[in-house]
């Protein structure tokens, strides 16, 4: 009997008792009061009201809340977007890795895969991914993602976080074939196990493991059973723990980069040499991946990957306590259930209640008759003369309060999962943008599993661009589908990584340099985005932007929208339109006009500053004054203090000259003694010459 298989047995055996059973039989009954269809009453409570003809109801408000939040996540899929960090970072690689990640998450399905790992943690409160290398159809290995049953999966007991880095191990038995394993461990591995003696008899009657979900089953068992198929299958331990150990590493010296020599190529290897790696040996923590029967050990080798295979998540978590949207809603499911039954046996029994009859009074019948016929419509009844007449029992009433339980239950149940605002259950009267308004409020009921679910999503993303980095290190080629930004059109091209350029001698699009960050975004899917995006479009096009017809008609959600875009005449080759040139031509004036304006503006400036400076030089003992006067009207000057310099008060004036009329040819000289105001015109503040000054007589 190998020690590291009962060492791995061991541990397994501990996390059973540590909590793992008590959460299997958790999650198997909320998983039962989601789907519903009979498997909300135990089977216990059922036999009795099975024994006391009494009726069991379910009225299953937990699958459409469930189904409620699913929805949302199914019509907001993953948008994953790399960008550069540290000094190898590049933004054109970063954008061709984040074209290989979704063509990752294409051939995985992953959206629909994330679904399935969402679902598990709202009903069963843990899901899980599954993210490793395939070299099925690939020699040079493809990234596969898929998901785990939580109730398989065993985290470490004594574990508190959410990131599986800080936990000890995780354990993920499962049930395997002879040929399965010799498949996944290679045929000595198989051999090995078929041949040994010391494998359990014992077939689980007493191991306490709930039923896994399967199309059929065939009970409990434990070390290894014989099916009734006459396949002999073995419990399988596959476990990876963290492990501290001086290991061979790559040092680049420049940017501090450590890399494990194990984990790497040979071509790599020399590569990172040739690049001014240095090899050094380091404590490193690494994964030790040791899979086990219950005496037979099938693999013990170190992990080629840098985190464990498995990605949680917990739809609510509190320092390694799980829950699940079922949790809290069992409660008033089953106070619903019950009262139901109840409130309907009542009626039922209402319908006849049963009969007294006093001893051989019935003529017409005998009290076998009664009993079956009692409650049928327009039933004679003839008694013996001088007996005492049948009479009726009256039934059992119907408690008081039974219907506002039921009411209360119900909204407990919705207060405890998804609310009507966020299912769009609204009457008809309520206009469509009203309801979305409400349904995007009441998201905040789901905003602890939603957070959770983009932090998941962060651990898996750095998890696939960890395993692009490292192990397609290659010249790959994808061919990959966008779409054309103009028509909407889906466009196939071709990508290339890790191309060899003789020229230059380097990499073109090398995946494997560099550090990037991992942005995680929502998107609708298409529909809805597609609703969104054509109805904003309609209403900037009522508020007067020109938004062009290509880009209205690719948010359409018309069969042919592409044929119709193509068919669309081509900006550029369509006449000038008349009307939007004559607009250029007015903005085009009105600008002309606005400056000459401007201008004529600051030769009127210009010639009352020259008026201003004509009266200072002819009298100095104005300046002081006129400055004091414009500094208290708010004048700013544009040059040095003063506005006005001081003169000499003692200065002599200047001989007044005889100053000009106004020559401005927006404002001519008026003719002396004219009908038109001449008189008025040279009298008052602003005049059309020196003024303030008075020729000395």
């Amino acid at each position: 009997m190998d020690q590291i298989a009962q060492e791995n047995w061991a541990r397994y055996r501990y996390g059973i008792d540590r909590g793992h059973r008590g959460y299997t039989e958790q999650a198997a009954r909320c998983e039962g009061m989601y789907l519903g269809g009979g498997e909300q009453w135990r089977e216990e409570d059922k036999r009795v009201l099975d024994e006391e003809g009494r009726p069991y109801y379910e009225f299953n408000q937990i699958m459409p809340a469930i189904n409620t939040a699913l929805g949302y996540q199914i019509n907001n899929r993953m948008d994953i977007t790399l960008r550069p960090r540290g000094e190898k970072g590049d933004p054109e690689v970063a954008t061709i890795l984040s074209k290989v990640i979704k063509q990752v998450s294409d051939s995985n399905q992953l959206h629909w895969v994330e679904t399935q790992v969402f679902g598990d943690g709202l009903i069963e409160q843990r899901g899980y991914f599954d993210v490793r290398l395939s070299f099925d159809s690939n020699i040079k290995g493809d990234i596969v993602v898929s998901f785990a049953d939580p109730r398989d999966v065993i985290p470490d007991p004594d574990g508190k976080t959410y990131n599986p880095d800080d936990w000890a191990d995780v354990t993920w038995p499962r049930w395997l074939t002879k040929e399965e394993i010799g498949q996944i461990y290679g045929k000595k591995a198989a051999d090995k196990v078929e041949n040994d003696e010391n494998q359990s008899t014992d077939f689980g009657d007493m191991d306490g493991e709930t039923p896994r979900n399967k199309f059929g089953w065939s009970g409990l068992q434990d070390a290894y059973f014989m099916g009734v198929d006459g396949i002999k299958r073995y419990r399988v331990i596959d476990r990876q723990r963290w492990v501290y150990e001086m290991t061979p590493c790559l040092v680049f010296p420049l940017t501090g980069d450590v890399l494990v020599e194990e984990s790497m190529s040979q071509e790599s290897v020399q590569d990172a040499l040739s690049k001014g790696a240095v090899r050094a040996r380091r404590m490193k923590k690494r994964v030790k991946w040791v899979v086990s029967t219950w005496c037979s050990v099938l693999h013990n080798e170190f992990s080629p990957y840098e985190h464990f295979t498995l990605v949680p998540y917990f739809a609510y978590f509190r320092r390694g306590k799980t829950r699940g949207m079922v949790d809290n809603a069992l409660g008033p499911q089953e106070v619903v259930n019950k009262a139901v039954s109840q409130f309907v046996h009542i009626l039922n029994s209402s319908a006849n209640g049963g009969w007294m009859v006093q001893e051989n009074s019935l003529t017409n019948m005998d009290t076998e008759d009664l009993e079956e016929d009692g409650a049928r419509t327009g039933l004679v009844v003839e008694y013996a003369k001088g007996a005492t007449a049948p009479t009726r029992i009256q039934p059992s009433t119907v408690p008081a309060g039974v219907d506002r339980l039921i009411d209360r239950a119900t909204l407990a149940l919705k207060e405890t999962t998804v609310p009507d605002a966020m299912r769009g259950n609204q009457g008809s009267e309520v206009s469509g943008i009203a309801i979305q308004s409400k349904q995007h409020a009441s998201q905040q009921q789901l905003a602890v599993p939603l957070d959770n679910l983009a932090f998941t999503r962060g651990l898996l993303a750095k998890r696939i661009l960890k395993l692009i980095q490292r192990y397609y290190d290659s010249h790959r080629v994808f061919r990959i589908t966008e779409t054309d930004p103009l028509t909407g059109k889906e466009v196939d091209k071709t990508l290339e990584i890790n191309k060899f350029d003789p020229e230059t001698g380097a990499y073109l699009y090398d995946v494997t340099v560099g550090d990037y960050d991992v942005v995680i975004g929502e998107q609708p899917m298409q529909v809805t985005f597609e609703n969104s995006q054509f109805q904003q479009c309609i209403e900037m096009r009522e508020k007067g932007i020109q938004i062009p017809d290509r880009v209205v008609l690719r948010y359409s959600n018309l069969a042919d929208k592409h044929e119709l875009i193509e068919n669309l005449p081509d900006p550029a080759q369509q006449p000038a339109d008349p009307t939007l040139e004559a607009k250029a031509r007015l903005l085009d004036a009105q600008a002309r006009k606005t400056d000459a304006d401007a201008q004529n503006k600051d030769m009127q400036t210009l010639y009352t500053g020259l008026q201003t400076a004509q009266v200072i030089a002819q009298t100095p003992q104005t300046a002081p004054l006129a400055d004091q006067l414009a500094r208290s009207v708010g004048f700013q000057d544009k040059d040095a203090a003063p506005i006005v310099p001081a003169v000499d008060a003692q200065a002599e004036g200047a001989p007044i000259v005889p100053f000009p009329e106004n020559t401005s040819p927006m404002d001519p000289a008026i003719p002396p003694g004219a009908a038109t105001g001449a008189t008025g015109a040279m009298a008052g503040i602003e005049t059309q010459r020196a003024d303030g000054l008075l020729p000395t007589q």
